[in-house]
């Protein structure tokens, strides 16, 4: 009896040891807080490597933006460097690095949905945009009838591009449930598909749809824009959930400079960094 006993709580022992290996021995990338990113002189911020300006792009080999400039102040007030992680290839990718622990942060126009509140921490918004469509004027005209805008957008089954990993992707299969879903890999592509007629209709928020009129006033003649002012996009700092001290810090850092930009504010103030 006493040597079984003996024998299972060996197994027992080995079986926690093999657990306790495995989540840690698998685990290498942990979530730093303040402390030992103050230690290591580095704050590590996730960007994808989406080129999305004015909040994120490379200019002569150097990253350049608004949440190129948020960082380097937030590392800056922490008293350390910033360094730019980019491995990911989407929003949802940069949001990951940051679950998984390998970033400290991602400030890149990450919109704080419900989905990602279940893997990071968002900081208080820093930009509130509302959600915008950008419509091929033709198309749209041939499906609405005679109807308005409201009226069509209610019952809207027709096609919507929305950007892939991004956090439209979601927004769109909840407020436009009965619309055909296209995704494209970046904006760009989505942009020429809507103003060519390949999709009726791109949903994003009101600063990207606007942007496309600053960029290129041409295409007035082809698409138009509908603002939808009822729901709005929050955009957010994301921290690792473990990084509490860190979330404090950054939600006292922006609302003491007062950082909290609109879409006519980013507009006005990156005018020459919109292309």
């Amino acid at each position: 009896m006493s040597s079984a006993y003996s024998c299972l709580r060996s197994w027992f022992t080995l079986g926690i040891a093999a657990l306790v290996f495995f989540f840690v021995g698998n685990n290498t990338c942990h979530a730093r807080d303040i402390a030992e990113i103050k230690t290591s002189g580095r704050l590590v911020v996730a960007i994808p490597q989406l080129r999305n300006p004015p909040f994120f792009f490379e200019e002569q080999g150097e990253l350049r933006g608004l949440d190129i400039d948020l960082s380097k102040s937030i590392a800056e007030a922490l008293g350390v460097e910033v360094v730019f992680n980019r491995e990911g290839k989407s929003f949802n990718d940069a949001v990951k690095l940051v679950a998984d622990g390998k970033a400290d942060m991602s400030a890149a126009k990450i919109s704080r949905t419900l989905v990602r509140a279940q893997t990071v921490l968002f900081s208080n918004p820093y930009i509130t945009l509302p959600h915008a469509l950008l419509i091929n004027r033709l198309k749209f005209a041939q499906i609405a009838e005679g109807r308005s805008v409201l009226e069509v957008m209610q019952t809207y089954s027709d096609t919507i591009g929305v950007i892939a990993n991004s956090s439209f992707v979601g927004y769109a299969k909840t407020y436009f449930p009965r619309a055909k879903f296209v995704e494209f890999v970046t904006w760009n592509e989505l942009v020429d598909a809507v103003t060519r007629g390949k999709v009726t209709a791109a949903y994003r928020d009101a600063f990207e749809v606007k942007r496309v009129f600053k960029v290129n006033p041409d295409l007035v003649l082809t698409v138009r824009s509908v603002m939808i002012e009822d729901v709005k996009d929050t955009i957010g700092i994301a921290v690792n959930s473990n990084s509490l001290l860190l979330l404090n810090f950054l939600n006292l850092y922006l609302e003491q400079k007062n950082i909290k930009y609109t879409s006519e504010q980013i507009l006005t103030k990156y005018e020459k960094s919109l292309n």
